[in-house]
């Protein structure tokens, strides 16, 4: 792994909290000139730093429900791993390789629960033979943090993007119609085009491509643009923490909440129905600094924790937040 000095990490961060800000913008905020920005923006992603830059879609603001599902697999050779992993992209908007307890972490968005059984049952009846145990959750709330920790900050300073509904009269369900569609699936995987481009690309003009991006981000659709790390380039591993508390309507569980929302190496947070009550995901650069992560909850909190359990993400194969159902 190479080093990365201090202004490629600062121009890495900036472009966390927001990818389509310009060069120019980035520039002014780390002290380099554009030119300089834009140089080292094209050699953090042809060094394999940065795999795509993509855009964070609301979808439960579009009718979709999130499912998350874990997978333990049995008597799999690679073949057949590749094989249902093929399947599982066409259905699947996220799909994560874990160690630990579960083989497979997969996330499905359906427009309901019968869409959601429609899809796993199928799943089901092909390859219930290498599948020794499954678990469903339902996401409500999905909380996507900056990477303070490239800037080595000791507490975020900045807020989370929310996926879900915080509020109860937040609980609107929002339409697009096929020209916001064809922006979203333009910007999905290039969330640096500019309006010329996503125009031509959408089949629309570049005023109207402007309108319709604010009136996504007004109505908290698009809820945000970051680039898509290898984390491991960056000489991170990441971990996910299971809590399950006996209380979950308490103050202490609000602190734990707040205290995941300030640490600076967390990097999603979700509470679900079913499964664990809160799961969190930190980005640590050794297993020591993720286990101090542990022990700290552990000593705060250890009144309200009844269980906890942990796994290790390997590899992702498809990230996306636009369903599939969509298309």
């Amino acid at each position: 792994m190479e080093e990365l000095n201090l202004k490629d990490k600062k121009i890495l961060y900036e472009l966390d909290v927001n990818a389509r800000q310009t060069d120019s913008q980035i520039a002014r905020k780390v002290g380099l000139s554009r030119d300089s920005v834009r140089y080292r923006i094209n050699k953090l992603i042809d060094g394999g730093y940065i795999n795509y830059f993509m855009t964070l879609i609301n979808s439960m603001k579009l009718g979709y429900d999130w499912y998350r599902t874990f997978f333990k697999f049995k008597n799999l050779n690679i073949k057949k791993e590749e094989e249902i992993i093929a399947w599982l992209i066409k259905k699947a908007s996220w799909i994560t390789r874990v160690e630990g307890k579960w083989d497979l972490n997969t996330g499905v968005f359906a427009k309901n629960i019968y869409e959601y059984r429609d899809i796993i049952n199928e799943f089901l009846s092909k390859y219930s033979n290498y599948v020794e145990k499954h678990e469903v959750s339902i996401v409500t709330i999905e909380w996507n943090y900056h990477r303070d920790y490239l800037l080595n900050r000791s507490k975020k300073i900045t807020k989370p993007e929310l996926m879900g509904f915080d509020k109860e009269e937040d609980y609107k369900v929002e339409k697009i119609d096929k020209i916001d569609y064809k922006i979203l699936d333009v910007l999905l995987k290039n969330a640096r085009m500019n309006v010329v481009k996503i125009a031509e690309k959408s089949g629309t003009t570049e005023m109207v491509v402007r309108h319709r991006i604010k009136k996504l981000i007004a109505k908290k659709i698009i809820i945000g643009f970051r680039p898509f790390l290898d984390v491991s380039k960056l000489g991170y591993e990441y971990f996910k923490l299971h809590l399950k508390l006996y209380n979950t309507n308490s103050d202490r569980k609000k602190e734990i909440i707040n205290y995941i929302h300030a640490h600076p190496n967390t990097i999603h947070m979700t509470e679900l129905v079913g499964g664990a009550d809160i799961e969190t995901e930190f980005q640590v650069r050794n297993n020591q600094e993720f286990y101090n992560c542990i022990r700290e909850i552990r000593e705060k909190y250890g009144k309200i924790i009844k269980d906890y359990e942990f796994m290790q993400y390997t590899k992702e194969y498809k990230f996306t937040y636009l369903p599939e159902g969509l298309k």
